[in-house]
């Protein structure tokens, strides 16, 4: 690791802990401060989704997280007093987590926090970021720290400080889109209900939303949407009273409650790179917590983007590939305030709307549509980044790297923290021998790329991902597809350096 910091990290929250974390274990010295004198103490964003429990299964804190958490199995939506459909997560295809976890965020930052420490990192908590300047080589940032105001220089700054960030606002970078007219409230605490815990509950009626999720401990969430300028003078009474409403199943509110105000956003930065300067999380994007997806997109901007970072301040990559990853990011954050602006919509529905969508969610129940479709988008795990056309079976180009069992291991283990991986499936015929050979060919040429031999044991990977000739997957550090090739092709050899350069983003 570099002695002074290469990159400062404003905000201490997943995202910042996730961006710091992937900056260490690639050798790359970091500085996190945040302005808050210490962690936040409220639970927040709840839900984590197969795609943020893998990136954050990759230095080991999933055991931990499922240990604080609670595993949520299904959702269902509720109209008029009558359940019209239920979406199980269970159906949920090549990936180990068929389901969502529920953990406060605080549990979340806890345990990131422990692998941040645990790897040399440090966080300054009362430090405010008040200012900086760039230029082609770097960042002078003003902090405002407990020892007074310093100036300092940096390679690279990230700026994961949320919904009012210091960083956007101190580039002017625009931050376009609107507001609902709703508010929110809502209570985490003990609920006597006979509502399944492990499942996710939306009861929509002409009067606003009630949703009830399970918390860890046996409690629950309650939030519920209110009426544009009604006001109230206690937060819980008001909650239980709309839920005692909108709720068929008696609920009852009971023991010490943590109560929340909230106004619901959808807007996007223009920009999540402006020179040497960039934004993810809440920094560069904010939805309505509709699906529960904010946490893990953020998450997947910090995955994504730390690989890269850490190749540019190393002199391996080009900073070209840092604007492959705003645009890759700023095409999923589109897509995710456009999802859960459409979710929001739907709940605030009524009349013959209303009475349209329940037929619509009937119908993709008992169709199937709703899980094969709606769950993983939902879940992320359909997001793909642009690509050429290239499949293989279920493989394509852009895609994430399915998980699939090994014989006691799964295929995404085999992804490394910072060079790109070559899988080789030799097919479902007689070419296994063949393949061998190949890799060990492409581990002498190519010592920069991380090259297996996909075993096909009893588990059939092979079938799983419906692959049945030979092939070639270069995936990148993060785990999307970068390419799919024939291995036995003569050019395969020559070209694979290249092939590497697109995993990356090229120089």
């Amino acid at each position: 690791m570099t002695e002074s910091p290469k990159v400062l990290v404003v905000g201490a929250g997943p995202v910042g802990l996730v961006t710091g974390i992937e900056l260490l274990r690639r050798g790359v010295a970091v500085r996190l401060v945040d302005r808050s004198e210490r962690p936040n103490p409220h639970s927040k964003a709840i839900a984590l989704w197969p795609r943020g429990i893998e990136a954050l299964a990759r230095y080991g804190a999933a055991e931990e997280l499922h240990r604080r958490g609670v595993v949520l199995r299904a959702q269902n939506y509720h109209s008029q007093g009558r359940r019209v459909a239920r979406l199980a997560f269970g159906g949920l295809r090549r990936t180990r987590y068929p389901y969502a976890l529920s953990i406060p965020q605080r549990e979340t930052e806890g345990v990131l926090r422990d692998v941040f420490l645990g790897l040399g990192g440090a966080i300054e908590f009362g430090t405010s970021l008040t200012g900086f300047t760039q230029d082609g080589n770097g960042v002078e940032a003003a902090l405002e720290t407990g020892d007074g105001p310093r100036t300092e220089r940096f390679d690279w700054l990230v700026g994961c400080d949320g919904a009012h960030s210091t960083v956007r606002d101190i580039l002017g970078v625009p931050f376009r889109g609107s507001s609902y007219p709703q508010q929110f409230l809502l209570t985490d605490g003990p609920v006597r209900t006979s509502l399944a815990h492990d499942e996710v509950h939306y009861f929509m009626s002409p009067a606003g939303i009630l949703v009830v999720v399970g918390l860890p401990g046996g409690l629950y969430r309650t939030f519920v949407s209110v009426a544009p300028g009604r006001s109230w003078e206690d937060a819980r009474e008001a909650v239980q009273q709309a839920a005692s409403e909108r709720c068929p199943v008696p609920i009852e509110l009971v023991g010490e409650q943590q109560t929340g105000v909230f106004r619901v956003h959808r807007k996007t930065a223009d920009r999540f790179r402006s020179g040497r300067v960039l934004l993810a999380g809440d920094a560069a994007h904010i939805h309505s917590p509709a699906g529960g997806q904010g946490l893990n997109t953020g998450i997947e901007d910090a995955a994504s983007l730390a690989w890269r970072l850490a190749g540019v301040c190393e002199g391996r990559y080009g900073d070209r590939v840092l604007d492959q990853w705003e645009a890759e990011r700023l095409g999923v954050a589109r897509a995710v305030v456009g999802d859960t602006d459409r979710q929001t919509r739907m709940w605030m529905m009524s009349g013959w709307r209303a009475r349209a969508r329940d037929a619509v969610l009937g119908a993709g129940e008992r169709s199937g549509a709703l899980n094969r479709v709606v769950v993983p988008r939902q879940a992320q795990l359909s997001f793909a980044y642009p690509a050429p056309r290239e499949r293989a079976g279920r493989l394509r180009a852009g895609m994430r790297l399915p998980d699939v069992p090994l014989g006691g291991r799964w295929l995404r283990d085999e992804l490394s923290s910072a060079a790109p991986l070559l899988l080789l499936f030799p097919g479902t015929g007689k070419h296994r021998k063949e393949v061998g050979g190949v890799a060990e060919r492409f581990r002498k040429a190519h010592e920069d790329v991380r090259v297996v031999v996909v075993p096909d044991a009893a588990d059939k990977a092979h079938a799983l991902l419906g692959v049945k000739r030979p092939c070639a997957v270069l995936v990148r550090p993060d785990g999307a597809v970068a390419a799919l090739r024939d291995p036995f092709d003569d050019e395969l050899t020559a070209a694979l350096p290249a092939l590497a350069e697109t995993a990356t983003g090229g120089r």
